[in-house]
């Protein structure tokens, strides 16, 4: 578990391609996508540090801003702007969902080997882990009218059973095991993440190579949109904070920015409905590469912009 936690990156992009190239694994595997989610959720929340994250509440009206933003104003504007564009709406629907959804939970590991801010993307994440059940469901389905073939209450109770029972889960968790041990054991819990994560990369690309062969130049470009997608959002972010509040600081700014770009999907797509249109499954599967490849492209530009 050790060797694999140090060797987490090279191990999730296996797994993707595991999945790629053997079909029937993927298959077989497509029914641990919902609970390797939930699973690593819970490793995860035990691993990060939460008291680090809220020792950082110093400005909360700041703090409620950008989860304001997080939450509600960038769905509603990638809503907005996908509108104008003759993409199908499966498309469109996955894409605002994305925009949505939690902070990924990794980010704030990340962040920090990049020479960011990882406190305070730790408490973004923690703040729209805890809020996303409430505040999706309202923006996409209610506010904005995606079709999901289920209701905003449907999406909500999905939603808060599978992060609220992780949440609990894991603080039962740290107060049993214990803040110290937690931190000798820190290695293991990574080694069981990652192998978590291998699971959920394979079974996420169930389906995925059959449309590659059928569709290759479709498949292709939903894969580029997600690249555009996860820079889009860090870009933008960062270009307005640092108009808007350049007092921010530049290491701040691209903090937050990096958290905008780099969403959960994986908590989405385990309260999807089977019938959901296509296009959202293959969105979320094509999304996972920017996930696990732009962090290393990122880092050296990041360090040179930090200084």
């Amino acid at each position: 578990m050790v060797f694999i936690g140090r060797n987490a990156m090279v191990a999730m992009v296996i797994g993707v391609f595991i999945g790629l190239l053997i079909p029937p694994l993927a298959t077989l595997m497509r029914p641990l996508l919902a609970p390797s989610v939930w699973l690593l959720l819970v490793i995860s929340l035990l691993r990060v540090n939460t008291r680090e994250g809220l020792a950082h509440l110093s400005k909360p009206r700041r703090l409620v801003l950008l989860l304001f933003s997080f939450l509600v104003i960038l769905p509603i504007g990638m809503q907005g702007l996908l509108s104008l564009t003759p993409l199908p709406s499966g498309l469109i629907g996955a894409m605002v969902l994305t925009a949505g959804s939690s902070v990924l939970i990794s980010t704030s590991t990340f962040a920090l080997l990049m020479g960011l801010d990882g406190a305070m993307i730790l408490l973004i994440m923690l703040g729209t882990t805890l809020l996303m059940p409430v505040t999706l469901p309202i923006v996409a389905l209610g506010l904005l009218g995606l079709e999901l073939e289920m209701s905003s209450w449907e999406l909500m109770g999905r939603l808060v059973f599978l992060m609220g029972s992780a949440v609990i889960l894991a603080t039962l968790g740290r107060r049993v095991i214990g803040e110290a041990r937690l931190k000798t054991q820190a290695e293991v819990l990574d080694g069981a993440a990652v192998v978590t994560l291998v699971i959920f990369a394979i079974a996420i690309m169930d389906g995925l190579a059959a449309r590659l062969m059928a569709e290759p130049g479709y498949v292709l470009f939903v894969i580029a949109v997600s690249f555009m997608v996860y820079t889009g959002l860090i870009i933008l972010m960062t270009a307005t904070l640092a108009t808007i509040v350049p007092q921010w600081g530049r290491r701040f700014q691209l903090s937050v920015g990096l958290a905008s770009g780099a969403r959960n999907l994986g908590v989405i797509l385990a309260v999807m409905p089977a019938n959901a249109d296509p296009d959202m499954f293959l969105y979320f599967a094509a999304g996972q590469f920017p996930i696990y490849i732009m962090p290393a492209v990122l880092k050296p530009i990041m360090l040179r912009l930090v200084g």
